[in-house]
């Protein structure tokens, strides 16, 4: 895998692009790209990487993600095999597509404001069914009314008060220099989260010793690598506390932690709450 600065506009040749995925093909990917990414979640589950945040995604999830801000979208196993399928409205699009002035204008300021804020990635959890409409109608219709719908769907997004995923501490860093580099790694962690992960091995994968890494994986992402698997492992542990009939102490070892004290412990201090709070509200809501 590479971390990619995608071109959309050389791609596709239009200033709006819309497109519905039935499959992660686009979204597997460590990648950043000068276009805004505004993305209706209709199904799939998995999680959000994004700058130096991980966020689990279910249906109903909007985000808007700004440019040349680094993501990338690991859905779960289940839509990579078989029959399952995600789906998704996916829109990019230039922030001047309109003109260097057109969201300066006053009546469009709350959108402008809107762009600038996506710079951190905004995230609104729960949608309702006018959603499907707004992303539905962008890309069903043509010419100006495409322009026109997302116009529409930003100013409803904003007035949803989304909240920023990324840090302001995050740094953006030349992302070019590491296209393989990063991937790669990202990729074996992915893949072994739920299991042992050696920082010896991940050091090896970027090919620099074990204290380079770790300051080089930290700039990238804000987070040692230690913080980051296990973010990973709390965030899968959520979506089993959600859906699973597994006990407390077996979600703890499916997701990867080998110790059950010591992973009530991580996850309380990632989610606030303990795992048990977490599952009680989570029932309670549903």
């Amino acid at each position: 895998m590479k971390i990619k600065r995608l071109s959309l506009q050389d791609s596709f040749h239009k200033s709006l692009h819309v497109r519905r995925d039935t499959y992660p093909q686009h979204h597997q990917v460590w990648h950043y790209h000068d276009e805004v990414e505004f993305i209706y979640i209709i199904k799939g589950t998995g999680t959000l990487f994004v700058g130096d945040c991980i966020q689990t995604i279910v249906p109903g999830n909007c985000v808007l993600i700004g440019s040349n801000l680094p993501h990338y979208w690991m859905f779960d196993e289940n839509y990579l095999i078989g029959d399952s399928r995600i789906d998704c409205i996916v829109i990019h699009f230039h922030p001047h597509f309109l003109g260097e002035n057109f969201f300066q204008i006053k009546e469009l300021k709350i959108l402008n404001d809107c762009l600038l804020a996506s710079g951190r990635a905004l995230f609104l959890a729960d949608t309702d069914k006018r959603w499907h409409s707004l992303f539905h109608a962008i890309l069903e219709e043509e010419h100006v009314l495409k322009i026109t719908g997302l116009l529409n769907a930003l100013y409803y997004f904003q007035k949803e008060n989304p909240h920023s995923l990324v840090s302001k501490n995050y740094a953006f860093l030349n992302h070019s220099l590491d296209e393989k580099r990063m991937n790669d790694v990202i990729q074996y962690i992915k893949q072994n989260y739920r299991h042992k992960v050696e920082l010896q091995e991940l050091a090896a994968l970027a090919r620099m010793t074990k204290n380079s890494f770790c300051r080089y994986f930290k700039q990238k992402t804000g987070k040692t690598p230690i913080q980051f698997v296990s973010e990973l492992r709390v965030s899968h542990a959520c979506k089993l506390l959600k859906s699973s009939e597994l006990n407390l102490k077996e979600i703890c070892f499916d997701s990867g932690f080998n110790s059950f004290v010591n992973s009530h412990k991580i996850f309380k201090s990632i989610t606030k709450t303990s795992p048990k709070q977490y599952q009680k509200r989570h029932n309670k809501h549903s």
